[in-house]
Parts: structure tokens; sequence; C-alpha cells
């Protein structure tokens, strides 16, 4: 793999999932657009826990104390690509485990060092059954890229009742980024990635906020037949937000998300 080399990691256990299915979206846009791609599982390379041993010596040697060829491997990709999308499925609110680990020792070899200063990168996060933690699952992957001093593209939050559009928008996301591929742009310090991370979308979402924009995609992407007041409850929940009552309103949102759950399964 060239330093020019979009790399895709899917940390899902599930091969075909809709992790893959979206990170492949982002990949294979790119490579229309003349970019050359690698897709990894990382089912396949399952990094052990960190021991946080002491003396911390792993950041001046920049390679883990233990043996472990399943991070060897995943990080030399990630340090010899030209670009990253990385995607995870959204378990409790949180990454998966194999993307966490993966992350945790990243963080303890090479965040001092910052090797991948100014690398684009693009965060997937599918909440896929209930649609809850779309945005809670991204924030660990996003903390990497702005600790790992990366120049990320905005997040890309998916569930099920949005599968579609988030395809789409991959799509979009990845030939932005076979345009960025050519040429990193490091932040010019720390104030400036800062404040670059703090104009991303999604990422500074309230719980309750969350709640409210997985009701909205629910209700935008109902089946045909849905019954219509299911959107009007999402309006009402609106009106009682703006008048300052936020428990009546996000109880009205939970109302609203539970019947387009219901209808979107047929019951």
């Amino acid at each position: 793999m060239g330093s020019e080399t979009i790399l895709g990691l899917v940390g899902s256990p599930n091969r075909e999932g809709r992790t893959n299915r979206l990170v492949s979206a982002a990949l294979e846009s790119a490579a229309r657009a003349g970019a050359a791609t690698e897709l990894i599982q990382m089912a396949d390379y399952v990094v052990d826990a960190c021991k946080d041993c002491l003396p911390w010596v792993c950041h001046n040697n920049l390679k883990c104390t233990y043996d472990d060829d399943a991070f060897e491997y995943l990080s030399a990709k990630v340090l010899e690509c030209g670009a990253l999308v990385l995607g995870t499925p959204v378990y409790w609110w949180d990454t998966s485990g194999m993307v966490k680990y993966f992350i945790l020792k990243m963080f303890r070899i090479y965040a001092r060092s910052a090797p991948l200063r100014g690398l684009p990168a693009l965060g997937i996060a599918v909440a896929g059954g209930s649609g809850n933690g779309l945005i809670s699952g991204l924030r660990p992957v996003y903390h990497f890229f702005q600790t790992m001093h990366m120049r990320a593209l905005e997040p890309l939050p998916a569930t099920r009742f949005n599968l579609a559009a988030a395809l789409n928008r991959a799509s979009d996301l990845g030939t932005q980024l076979a345009g960025m591929v050519q040429q990193r742009k490091p932040f010019a310090g720390f104030e400036e990635r800062l404040l670059w991370y703090d104009s991303l979308p999604y990422l500074s979402l309230s719980r309750a906020d969350e709640r409210r924009l997985l009701a909205g995609l629910i209700t935008t992407n109902l089946p045909d037949g849905a019954d219509p007041a299911i959107v009007g409850g999402l309006v009402q929940a609106d009106v009682l937000s703006a008048e300052g009552r936020g428990l009546e309103a996000l109880t009205e949102v939970t109302r609203v998300y539970e019947s387009g759950v219901k209808a979107f399964d047929g019951r």
C-alpha cells in the first residue's frame, strides 16, 4: 500500500454488515475519483488490550512492549496510508471493542510524536438496531482523529432508518477524500485543531439533541402508508422545546421515535 492509498477499516465483527457497506461506499467513490484504496476487516486483526505498562517506553520506542501482530499490522497500514476511513458499529452508545483497543494503543505509542499530522480522515458510526448512540459512537473515533492531529471530514452517523441517505453521503465524502489524499494539511497549532473539531457537525450534541436527531431521521424516512401523526408529533415536540418545556418535549420525541420504529418494522 502506497502513501496515497485511502485505507478503510471496518471495525465490526459482521464483515458483510452495514459498517462494511458504508466504508465500502466511501472507498468505491474514492476509487472512481482516481484514488487507490484498500479495505481491511479489523475482525481479522483483533488488537490485544493495552497493558498500560511502566516504565512507559513505547512512546519513545514507537513500538508496543508486548508482541501484538494484529496491532503491528494495523498500525503500519494506518501510518503508511494517505487517508483513513474508520467505521464502527455502535454497541450500547459506544464504539466496538476492537476499534477501542486499537485506538488506545495508538494513543499510547503515537500520540506524543503525532506521525499522522494532517492525515485526511472520515469516521462512520452505525447504530443499526435501535439507532441509539449514533452520535455517541462517533465521539471516540473523532477524539482519536483529533488527538492524533488528523484533519477529519464531517462525521457520518448512520442507522437502519437512514441507510440509503447515509450510503449516498459516504460516497460524497469518499470523493472528497480522494481530492485530499495528495497533500496533507497539518494544523498550524493546537488552537486551530481545537477550532476545526469544534466546527464539525453533530459532535457537540447533547443526549437529548441526539435523540431528536434520531427521531428526525426516522420521520424523514418513514415507509409509505405510515401514520402522518408521527411527523406531527415531532413538530409538537419542537414547539414544546421552544417554550422551555424540555421534559415534555423529550417525552414527545420518544413517543415519535417509538411510533416510527413500529412503522419501520411493520407493527
